[in-house]
């Protein structure tokens, strides 16, 4: 009994050794979900003398056989599962425990709780050039705002590692809001709101497991910008409406940093609000404006509404981090900002919107300050 036992045992363990063969060359692949975050593949050498005289070409068909493997995701999140169930360790860069399994950028945590990146004199210049923007963008009947959503860090500060639970007084969220006070420049701190928010609310506005706010979360302040925007334009604008909140388990980006983590099984399992939204677009006098949208990360939320293309022009543009442009429509891929003439994009838009949240301000504003002078100059033409 004791040998036919350990007989099967050696043909199930001998089985084992072939189901990556099986997956790797049979459809077996195509239940396997693809990992999250980056993880590159590795190119194939082609074969030659001196690559196998140098070894590099045994080298590179090692990292072949380890990084292409099609069943890596499987075996991969195997053993995240296996680390975060037994040993509470996950795998992923930026990221901090906090307490009560609350998940953190480390990076915003420390911004928050450090002394500020800013070189004051160069803040100072930018926001006095950004006000007086301001003033010429609504002389020209243009829409402008800034937009500070508080970070999840400013928000569970509470469930911080002690060492970083306080702010530091002259972190770069403090600065540039005094800053942008002190220059009467029109901004909204949406830190109060959402704090009020997040202790009434049913579901989550900012999750246990995320590194941004929530579909839901962001909502609020979608309806909020769309609502000032069409106020500013005589109230001829299409108007977003909510028919009713459906509730599933988080989807995508609300659980961007427990998706990121690679595991088997989900660590947050409560219910998540998403808007089930209608354009009502009755108005016969009905104005589609050329937004352009300057920001960070957490305007992804705003766009993934996927209501916008029947608000917005479909030129309209998010130049994300100032960097890239992701178009208002599905139609145009996203690019590099080099290939645009910004100052004629940012001349012919109707509306300006810069969104940044408050703990994620390293290198603000990305490079829009080298264009600003030339957008100033643009717009004092007449």
């Amino acid at each position: 009994m004791r040998i036919r036992i350990q007989n099967i045992l050696f043909f199930i363990a001998l089985l084992g050794l072939f189901i990556p063969i099986g997956v790797q060359y049979t459809p077996m692949h195509k239940f396997i979900s693809p990992l999250n975050g980056v993880f590159n593949k590795t190119d194939t050498l082609t074969f030659s003398i001196e690559k196998w005289t140098n070894k590099s070409w045994q080298s590179n068909r090692s990292l072949v056989l380890k990084n292409n493997l099609k069943i890596k995701p499987a075996v991969v999140r195997l053993g995240h599962e296996m680390d975060f169930r037994l040993f509470n360790e996950f795998h992923m860069a930026d990221l901090l425990v906090g307490k009560d399994g609350f998940l953190f950028s480390e990076s915003w945590a420390k911004a928050r709780n450090s002394e500020s990146t800013f070189n004051q004199d160069s803040l100072t210049v930018f926001i006095e050039k950004l006000a007086y923007l301001q003033k010429l963008l609504k002389q020209r009947g243009k829409y402008f705002k800034l937009i500070i959503p508080p970070s999840k860090e400013a928000l569970f500060a509470e469930k911080l590692p002690a060492a970083l639970e306080n702010e530091s007084t002259n972190s770069d969220y403090s600065l540039l809001s005094k800053s942008l006070k002190k220059h009467a420049v029109n901004y909204w701190d949406l830190k109060d709101f959402y704090q009020n928010a997040v202790d009434t609310s049913t579901y989550p506005i900012y999750s246990k497991t995320s590194v941004h706010w929530t579909s839901y979360g962001a909502h609020f302040t979608l309806l909020k910008l769309l609502r000032d925007m069409n106020r500013f334009f005589d109230n001829k604008m299409a108007v977003l409406k909510t028919k009713k909140f459906n509730t599933s388990l988080f989807k995508a980006g609300d659980g961007d940093h427990e998706t990121t983590l690679n595991l088997l099984s989900r660590i947050d399992n409560q219910p998540f609000a998403y808007p089930n939204y209608m354009v009502d677009s009755s108005n016969k006098n009905q104005f589609k404006p050329k937004v352009i949208t300057i920001g960070d990360s957490y305007y992804w939320a705003l766009k993934g509404c996927w209501m916008l293309p029947y608000i917005y022009t479909k030129d309209s543009k998010y130049l994300y981090y100032f960097s890239k442009v992701h178009y208002n429509n599905s139609i145009q891929k996203a690019h590099s900002i080099s290939t645009l003439d910004l100052v004629e994009e940012l001349k012919s838009s109707d509306a300006l919107i810069i969104i940044n949240s408050s703990h994620n301000l390293s290198g603000f504003p990305y490079g829009f300050e080298n264009y600003i002078d030339a957008l100033i100059s643009a717009l004092e033409q007449p």
